[in-house]
């Protein structure tokens, strides 16, 4: 029981400073998580690659980190955690928003999260280079997809084409 205590008590501050969307808080998952010897970095990196291959909220690999730490109660807290503070918050912003939108301070707020949550996502981003990229060829194919992407192809064509670059990697390498 202390351990599925122990892993909402974890999940629950992940969504409390979840800014930005629940990715922006990976490189601090990813320490806490692997720290906690709860997965291998190969574990967190597949746990969050499975996390994205399913339809849903973005952040649906605490289910799998919940699950490696403490089963399906473990699961179960994980989830939880991470999506109670923001379902509360939104639900609070919604009722207060009318007034939060002329508040000063709450403009100058929202002006000072950007750019915080603007870093933290650069940090999720180094952080699935150092767990998801393994030499120059994915690196050059990391490379090449965000060219693709910002060049305007479309993100199910990239996605595809990862696909299939990733299948034959397992068939041939």
């Amino acid at each position: 029981m202390a351990e599925v205590l122990e892993v909402f008590l974890t999940f629950l501050r992940f969504g409390v400073l979840s800014f930005g969307g629940g990715m922006a808080n990976l490189p601090e998952m990813a320490r806490v998580i692997i720290g906690n010897g709860w997965v291998t970095p190969q574990q967190f990196a597949d746990g969050f690659a499975l996390g994205q291959f399913v339809p849903g909220p973005n952040m649906l690999a605490v289910l799998f980190y919940g699950l490696s730490a403490a089963g399906l109660s473990g699961a179960l807290a994980a989830l939880l955690g991470m999506f109670l503070p923001g379902a509360v918050g939104s639900m609070w912003l919604v009722k207060g928003w009318t007034w939060m939108a002329k508040a000063r301070w709450s403009r100058a707020l929202r002006k000072a999260l950007v750019p915080i949550s603007m870093g933290l996502s650069a940090s999720m981003v180094l952080v699935l280079i150092q767990l998801g990229v393994e030499g120059p060829l994915w690196f050059g194919a990391m490379a090449v997809a965000t060219l693709l992407v910002y060049r305007g192809v479309s993100v199910v064509w990239v996605i595809g084409g990862g696909a299939a670059l990733g299948l034959l990697a397992g068939w041939f390498g």
